[in-house]
């Protein structure tokens, strides 16, 4: 019992981080920057940015370009709560002190917190359901409960676990009653299909909080535009929050620093109003081809 408890547990465990890793991904891989210095991994920077809220962009000297890095406030903070001084540090055991003024804070959000934590707990509730999903289809095998006296119960065990295994084995007992043994059949009720139902949402609620679109018939002949329109208030509302930080900050970096860094979402629908209109008419045109 010990060990199946324990692997279970550890199936629920890496479900959860399979999903988590997933979802980190596409949240880290929603932007497209254009034009950044080499040395600038985009990958490390889209990490950071998930993960801490913000980085720090400045100047460095001795490495000639402008270097992006997570940061840790020093002294007393503005009047906005925006640090007048910061401490960088890299990998590598590289570090400095940075005066306001020399520095340029990007956040991943308006909020200026970090969606990892959001995350989190949205991959939490996704492995849930996958597990339930895993558990439901596995007890849609014939289930059985058996029902035995107290000292035959270790008998019963042995020859289940033999059964489980597919091993063809004789026991023989001397004080065996097969009378004294019995089974109640019970079938689940197969529910994956409803968990697919609140997957979607899940899914949806965590397309939404990165603003990546996603646009979800159910068996529409054809999809209303003011339908549309609503549905994807909240998707370019979260869009705007991570888009609007990110080209604010690339704006000051590129008249202080003299570069000319651009920032775009990778996929472009939605994220105006325009833009869910053609995505309508697509999807219209594509209804009515199915039609004939």
């Amino acid at each position: 019992m010990k060990t199946k408890m324990i692997n279970s547990q550890l199936s629920n465990f890496k479900t959860y981080l399979m999903y988590f890793r997933r979802m980190l991904t596409l949240a880290e891989n929603v932007f497209e920057f254009k034009n950044l210095p080499e040395i600038i991994d985009v990958a490390y920077l889209n990490k950071i940015l998930l993960r801490n809220g913000s980085i720090a962009f400045f100047y460095d000297e001795d490495l000639e370009s402008v270097v992006a890095l997570p940061y840790s406030t020093m002294g007393k903070l503005d009047i906005y709560g925006r640090p007048n001084k910061i401490w960088v540090k890299g990998d590598n055991g590289y570090s400095r002190t940075i005066e306001k003024g020399n520095f340029v804070i990007m956040y991943d959000n308006n909020g200026r917190y970090p969606l990892y934590l959001d995350i989190t707990q949205m991959a939490e509730r996704i492995a849930l359901c996958i597990r339930t999903q895993d558990i439901n289809i596995y007890h849609q095998r014939t289930p059985r409960v058996w029902k035995t006296s107290k000292d035959k119960e270790l008998s019963l065990k042995r020859m289940l676990d033999q059964i489980d295994s597919n091993v063809e084995t004789i026991f023989t007992y001397e004080s065996l009653d097969i009378d004294d043994m019995g089974v109640v059949v019970s079938p689940a009720p197969y529910v994956t299909d409803k968990i697919d139902l609140h997957l979607d949402k899940l899914w949806a609620d965590f397309y939404e909080l990165i603003g990546v679109a996603n646009i979800q018939e159910q068996k529409k002949e054809r999809v209303i535009q003011d339908e549309m329109t609503a549905s994807q208030g909240g998707t370019i509302a979260s869009r705007y929050s991570r888009f609007q930080p990110r080209q604010q900050a690339i704006d000051l970096i590129n008249e202080k620093f003299g570069t000319s860094i651009q920032v775009q979402y990778y996929d472009g629908i939605p994220s105006s109003i325009e833009d869910i209109e053609d995505v309508s008419e697509e999807i219209s045109d594509e209804s009515e081809v199915e039609d004939v």
